[in-house]
């Protein structure tokens, strides 16, 4: 092959030159990379191995090779398929695109890492529709049979996207535990020391969040995209400092992800660890994640057009800032089949600590079924299990009279078995609940969660003050956006069960703290 000159590289030039600052604990430092990324993996050779290098890329934080990567991709799709090598280095670049038939082996000595330039991280096909208007990193849109694999890195430059946050990562728990309040309308009040506050002081945003004139700041909204695809493996590669969803899996069929290490800025707004939207036959094992959002999140919003079925995940470790495993938020098509098993969720050094272990929500008006978690253990988890069902519809159906018409009364929760999990240090009760309402004439609307069982739960709160108000009656969550520290005080401090049907708790046992004045279970409109 003839070997091409660098005249295609150029100077990576920020988009935002005064960001980019890493504090104290933006990122997990006892990663056990050895566990998961192998580095005796061969390096592939060969007439069908397309040598990055071969083709101009020439390794070195500021120098861009968008040009000679993508022409290695396109040469390996033209030639019928075969192995682009990324080796010897870190390479910089702007969105890259792969094709039907390749494998990307990124060798453990070698990154590929993002520009800074966010007009240089675009969608590369915008007129199939995303579900947001940003751009990604590394695209693989309908294709098949693709492998990323080699025990290297793909990187994000992640804090180049985002404003510094307004407070420094918390390495110490709060003496008082509280959470905002909520008024009978259903408005979170916010209320200095909550944990919410002391969570949400510490992200990294994109937006103006606290109304300072700061500009909206553009940014990619994936890292890794794969779009309609069949056949995917990613398999001993290291996903590193995400600017937004760090591997998005959106409407693909046959997926293999394992032996993977996500390793994410915790602050950085958005940072889901693994997102599958509208994708079916997934399975997920032995992965490592540490991010700032959704550590494994299944979704399926309006833009999919397509139910979603049959996910396995096993064998996972999640350090999650958010949800460690969550069905939600956007949730307009059915999800179902799904199960998790024999996992890790933590957080072993920031407070104040994972909001949610398990969480399972139907907003817009998904069904949600046929969903089994066992054998978990968490640790400094705030809440361990929250499932809601409510009637955000995000889509904006239009108001009808008919419950199940269209998506405005919601969806539905059914079909969950959650057994054999053990959480320490938590923090706040679990909560179970759908929603009642009222038509406009003023006839009731009950909207029920069902056959939900939950067996051999072991919860024990962390030793500390708590400053408790529960509202009477306890306010609707109806059209919130759900999260287990927006919800309010409820009555229970194991687990509140509200607006359901055939519900089933069976051994469990929670360990309150000393200060705990609430009963351990408190059942409303429960049939």
């Amino acid at each position: 092959m003839e070997k091409m000159n660098p005249e295609s590289v150029s100077v990576d030039v920020p988009s935002y030159p005064g960001l980019g600052r890493v504090l104290a604990g933006d990122y997990y430092e006892d990663l056990p990379f050895e566990t998961y990324i192998s580095d005796s993996q061969p390096v592939p050779s060969g007439p069908d191995v397309y040598d990055i290098r071969d083709f101009g890329a020439v390794p070195g934080r500021g120098i861009l090779n968008t040009k000679a990567l993508q022409a290695a991709a396109d040469a390996c799709e033209k030639a019928g398929g075969g192995t682009v090598l990324v080796a010897g280095g870190s390479y910089c670049s702007g969105t890259i695109t792969l094709h039907s038939g390749t494998t990307l082996f990124i060798a453990p000595d070698a990154e590929i890492l993002a520009s800074r330039n966010a007009d240089l991280l675009i969608d590369p096909n915008p007129a199939m529709g995303t579900e947001s208007s940003g751009g990604a990193f590394l695209c693989i849109r309908d294709a098949s049979d693709v492998t990323v694999t080699g025990g290297g890195r793909i990187s994000g430059n992640g804090e180049w996207y985002t404003y510094e946050p307004r407070k420094a990562p918390l390495f110490a728990p709060c003496d008082t535990v509280m959470l905002p309040r909520r008024d009978q309308a259903g408005q979170i009040n916010t209320v200095p020391g909550s944990i919410r506050t002391a969570y949400r002081d510490r992200i990294r945003y994109a937006e103006d969040k606290y109304g300072e004139g700061k500009p909206h700041l553009r940014r990619p909204s994936y890292m890794v995209w794969a779009q309609n695809c069949r056949n995917l493996v990613f398999d001993n590669i290291i996903l590193h400092d995400s600017m937004c969803w760090t591997l998005n899996v959106d409407c693909c069929d046959g997926v293999v992800i394992r032996n993977l290490v996500i390793d994410d800025n915790r602050h950085v707004a958005n940072t889901d660890g693994i997102d599958l939207t509208g994708s079916s036959n997934v399975e997920i094992s032995r992965c490592f994640v540490s991010c700032a959002d959704d550590g494994l999140c299944l979704k399926n919003p309006v833009s999919t057009g397509r139910s979603m079925s049959h996910i396995r995940i096993r064998d996972c470790v999640v350090v999650s800032v958010m949800n460690a495993f969550k069905i939600g938020t956007g949730t307009r098509y059915d999800i179902s089949d799904v199960c998790v098993e024999n996992c890790i969720f933590t957080m072993p050094d920031l407070y104040p600590g994972s909001v949610s272990g398990i969480s399972i929500e139907s907003c817009d008006g998904s069904k949600v079924s046929d969903v089994t978690l066992r054998n978990l253990v968490m640790s400094n988890v705030t809440c361990p299990v929250y499932i809601l069902l409510n009637r955000r519809n995000e889509a904006g159906d239009p108001y009808t009279e008919e419950v199940g018409a269209n998506a405005y009364w919601g969806g539905g929760i059914r079909g969950i078995r959650i057994e054999n999990i053990a959480a320490s240090d938590v923090e706040l009760p679990c909560i179970i609940t759908g929603y009642a309402d009222r038509k406009k004439d003023g006839s009731p609307v009950r909207q029920a969660v069902s056959d939900i069982a939950i067996a051999n739960a072991v919860l024990k709160y962390r030793e500390a003050g708590e400053k408790v108000t529960v509202p009477d009656p306890v306010p609707e969550f109806l059209t919130d956006y759900p999260e287990s520290n927006a919800h309010g005080d409820v009555p229970a401090c194991g687990f509140y069960v509200r607006h359901a049907d055939r519900v089933s708790l069976e051994n469990i046992l929670v360990a309150p703290r000393k200060a705990n004045t609430r009963e351990t279970i408190v059942m409303e409109d429960v049939r």
